[in-house]
């Protein structure tokens, strides 16, 4: 089963024309809206739709659908002007003009959360395998748009992603691309799965797991650091690279630290 792109009813032929030109550079089979979304996943037998209309594109899949927001990037930007600290954003080197590959953008949390810590003094390069996610996230950063937070909309524009995936990206580049390489993969135990309403992401997500190999791909393509976030009691952490790993009490993720 794969996805598809179609439009959301009634669409200006504009719309229509660009839906079948993204659907086209993504590889994916682009049908006519006829019906109920769940109709046609049912006739056509997809995994979900990509949906474009007038604003960004959104993916549905039945059970749930994912749209582009700041999410949980918007309380730690405040957290952090009111002088907290992010756990995160913490563990990054002091450098100027750092840049940081985040290796998994899912909904983009992290890497817009990095953007704006280290404003014009670094940048965030990421990657993402999932086609869905990939083409929501980057339509957000050409197009989103909060007026009620600009310094996040600036974030987000320098932003630069890129669709693949961290094995083969890193099989790639070239020692030291990047000083920082952050990885946080879509953990096979949820989180909260019914309180935060994840269905719809988690359906259009990417679950590749983080292998030894990839580590060692990343301890070559990363100048200083690589950072991991997983579940605290993830076997990953086990495995001696890590020469810590931020644990805390009451808390469901650790980060765990490789300096190279």
């Amino acid at each position: 089963m794969t996805i598809g792109v179609t439009t959301i009813r009634n669409v200006t032929r504009t719309v229509k024309e660009e839906a079948w030109r993204r659907a086209e550079a993504l590889g994916l089979p682009f049908f006519r809206r006829e019906g109920t979304l769940d109709d046609m996943i049912s006739t056509f037998r997809l995994e979900g739709l990509l949906v474009y209309g007038k604003d960004l594109p959104y993916y549905y899949a039945g059970r749930g659908e994912y749209h582009y927001h700041f999410g949980t990037a918007v309380l730690r930007k405040e957290q952090m002007k009111q002088g907290h600290e992010d756990r995160l954003c913490r563990l990054l080197p002091e450098k100027e003009g750092l840049s940081v590959l985040d290796a998994t953008f899912g909904q983009g949390g992290d890497s817009l959360t990095m953007s704006w810590f280290l404003g014009n003094w670094g940048h965030v390069t990421a990657l993402e395998k999932s086609r869905a996610l990939y083409e929501i996230g980057q339509a957000a950063i050409a197009s989103f748009r909060d007026p009620k937070d600009k310094e996040l909309t600036e974030a987000l524009r320098r932003i630069t992603l890129i669709h693949g995936d961290f094995l083969s990206f890193l099989r790639e580049v070239g020692p030291k691309s990047f000083d920082v390489i952050y990885f946080d993969p879509m953990f096979k135990a949820p989180v909260k799965r019914r309180e935060n309403n994840m269905e719809g992401f988690r359906r259009a997500a990417s679950y590749d797991s983080l292998t030894e190999e990839a580590l060692e791909l990343a301890r070559k393509a990363a100048g200083m650091r690589i950072i991991v976030k997983e579940r605290p009691f993830s076997r990953l952490f086990s495995t001696g690279f890590f020469r810590f790993v931020d644990r805390r009490r009451g808390q469901s993720t650790a980060y765990g630290v490789i300096d190279v």
